[in-house]
């Protein structure tokens, strides 16, 4: 029973294996999400000044370096599938050496269903990063921490979230080193981006390249789905319905942010890391104008996390949510032409969203703060 979580890790890499090599093969083929990449890779001029981008600099300036080294658009889908199943690696990696075998078996499993999604996107990628920031600091390394945080967000900015880790102190010392650190690396990277993009990049970021609706997945766009799907329509790369502006965007993803950093800070303090990880992001996501799938994978290695820390609950919610995503994912043409049952099966998966942050703030809420150990 001992050698059980390491021959669950094995098997469960394994059957990774032949979905990425599928992947592989998939990527070569046209595809809305990697042609789109390729294009911001290839196109001439300056991003966010000469053409809009809704994705942060780390991940434009990857785009433009992978599709510059592969030469073609085929090999450009190979590569970025390569990429992704290293950071899938990195992330099992990452959760065995700070959480244990049994945390990266979890997420190892969970993503099972899934995985062929997160290898044709590129969400794993920041995942990696922040995974081996939390993982860093549970070994009491929190500058490694900080610099992973601050690399993490420079390709998505939800890493950000995970920046609170490094005002608690660890085995009962705080040293303003991390800190230092985490500043110093997030203002070279804000200056790389404004030196690239100007002042309107991270407004373009925030705000999804201006689009003016709700993501259909979205909390507020599904329930638009469900009362009137007559304004449904593709907008910025995504099926959006209804109409919001931009500063709302970001006024949501301010709200979700704020809850987010406490969930993380207060789930560190209690000894819920995991947990405050899933109430984290899954605030986020619920304060989303936009929840695609593929951001299930910032939400599955807490799953591990979280049963390392003994929040068995939390690993089954987690993994229930990114199951249900799985399964919205696969009948998303139906959910795009107003079928009820994928609707349903997309409006519980919301629900469950907004539950866990709940159920994780109430758990956190309730806790006593105690001291923080790391593992070494």
């Amino acid at each position: 029973m001992r050698r059980l979580p390491q021959w669950l890790l094995w098997i469960s890499l394994a059957v990774h294996v032949p979905i990425a090599v599928v992947a592989g093969v998939t990527s070569q083929r046209p595809h809305y999400d990697l042609d789109n990449y390729y294009d911001i890779g290839t196109k001439p001029g300056r991003p966010y000044v000469d053409f809009v981008v809704e994705f942060p600099v780390g991940t434009v300036e990857a785009f433009r370096t992978v599709a510059h080294l592969a030469g073609d658009r085929a090999r450009f889908g190979v590569a970025l599938v390569t990429l992704n199943f290293v950071a899938d690696v990195a992330i099992a990696a990452a959760l065995g050496w700070g959480c244990g075998i049994e945390a990266a078996a979890c997420y190892a499993l969970i993503v099972i269903p899934i995985v062929d999604l997160f290898f044709l996107r590129l969400d794993l990628w920041s995942t990696a990063f922040a995974t081996l920031g939390v993982a860093g600091w549970r070994r009491g390394r929190p500058s490694l921490a900080a610099i992973a945080f601050g690399l993490g967000a420079a390709f998505k900015l939800w890493p950000l979230t995970f920046l609170p880790l490094l005002l608690i102190p660890v085995n009962a010392r705080r040293r303003a080193t991390p800190i230092a650190t985490a500043i110093a690396t997030g203002m070279v990277i804000l200056g790389g981006w404004l030196w690239v993009a100007g002042p309107s990049g991270l407004y373009q970021v925030l705000t999804f390249r201006g689009a003016r609706g709700w993501e259909i997945e979205s909390t507020v766009g599904a329930v638009w789905m469900l009362v009137d799907q007559s304004s449904a329509r593709v907008e910025a790369g995504a099926w959006r319905i209804g109409t919001t502006i931009g500063p709302i965007s970001i006024l949501l993803f301010a709200l979700g942010a704020i809850f987010s950093l406490w969930l993380v800070w207060r789930g560190a303090r209690t000894r819920h890391l995991g947990a405050g990880w899933a109430g984290g992001i899954s605030a986020l996501l619920v304060l989303s104008a936009l929840l695609s799938p593929q951001f299930a994978a910032w939400l599955a290695p807490a799953g591990g996390v979280a049963w390392a820390d003994g929040d068995r609950r939390i690993t089954v919610l987690t993994t229930l949510a990114v199951f249900l995503t799985n399964l919205v994912w696969k009948s998303f043409n139906p959910l795009v032409h107003g079928a009820m049952g994928p609707l349903a099966m997309l409006l519980a998966r919301n629900l469950l969203l907004a539950a866990i942050a709940f159920d994780v703030a109430r758990l956190v809420g309730r806790a006593s703060p105690g001291r923080v150990n790391a593992t070494v």
